[in-house]
Formats: C-alpha cells, structure tokens, sequence
C-alpha cells in the first residue's frame, strides 16, 4: 500500500482525520479488523467537506473487501465517484476490484488513477502487475490519432490477426 504522507502538500494544509491515520498504521500492520474500526470511525465521522472524505470511503471499503466481504466495493466506487484530485482512491478502487477478479474494472480504475497522477509508484507497480501496454505511435512525431498512424496500426493489427471466414 502506498504511503499517504504527502496528502497535505497536496490538499492544502488541511490535516487527515486522527482515526484514519490511527487506520492506516493497523493496515500497514496486517491488522484489518482493527483498521477497519478506525477507517468506518473516520469515513462516517468526517466533517461536512472534508477533502480527504473520499479517500476514507475508499480505504473504508478496500478493508472491506480485504476481509471478504465483497459489499465494499460500493464504497471504493462511491468513493471514486466524482474524484479528481486523489489517485490513491483509484489506488484502492483497482486493488479490491481485482482481488474480486473484476480485471476490466480494475483496468479502468487504474487508468483513471494514472491519470490524475501518473508518477503515482503504486498504480504503476499495479499497472506492470497487470500488464498495462504503454499505447504509443507508430511513428514518433505523430498523435495516436493522426489518420495516417490508424491507418498503419490496422494495417500491422491486420497483418497479425487471421481474418474470420
């Protein structure tokens, strides 16, 4: 799991909630029945525009699904609702979807993650784990979506697929 100790730098000066923080140290520990204590105290307990409340709901809901109970996917996707400034809630959203054996799910959190924060080493790590491809240009210079580079991409995709009679 990744560290979250650069949040305030990135909210501001706004502090986490204590229980969250006393969450996170069980979590680190392996000890998911008391984290997740700590993580519902925080989640329910937040204040009213808390701009780390996503990022409870989502830790809130990864323990969840780390002890079994398959019912806290909602809260990571609740939580992954509408986010965009806090890839660890897709962190957490791409990790409980694929410990439900949800790839494509998985997938489309990790991407959305990777792209509000594509330096962030947990998604990345998460993306070689899955064998996330770095989509490219055929031709360097040239957009993905240029006409000229499609056309070269089905060509070479043609060439590689036997075409179904």
């Amino acid at each position: 799991m990744e560290r979250t100790d650069d949040a305030g730098a990135r909210f501001g000066q706004a502090s986490l909630h204590h229980d969250f923080v006393d969450g996170l140290a069980c979590f680190h520990r392996d000890d998911l029945e008391g984290a997740l204590v700590f993580f519902r105290t925080a989640d329910t307990g937040a204040a009213a525009g808390d701009v780390y409340q996503n990022r409870y709901t989502s830790f809130h809901g990864l323990c969840r699904v780390c002890l079994g109970d398959r019912s806290g996917i909602t809260l990571c996707r609740k939580a992954a609702v509408g986010e965009t400034h806090d890839a660890e809630v897709f962190y957490n959203l791409a990790l409980a979807e694929h410990r439900l054996g949800r790839r494509e799910s998985a997938w489309t959190g990790l991407r959305r993650g990777l792209m509000i924060d594509p330096a962030h080493s947990g998604l990345q790590r998460l993306g070689d784990e899955f064998g996330l491809r770095r989509k490219t240009s055929l031709i360097p210079g040239l957009q993905r979506n240029n006409p000229l580079n499609r056309l070269l991409g089905r060509l070479f995709r043609g060439a590689r697929k036997p075409r179904p009679k």
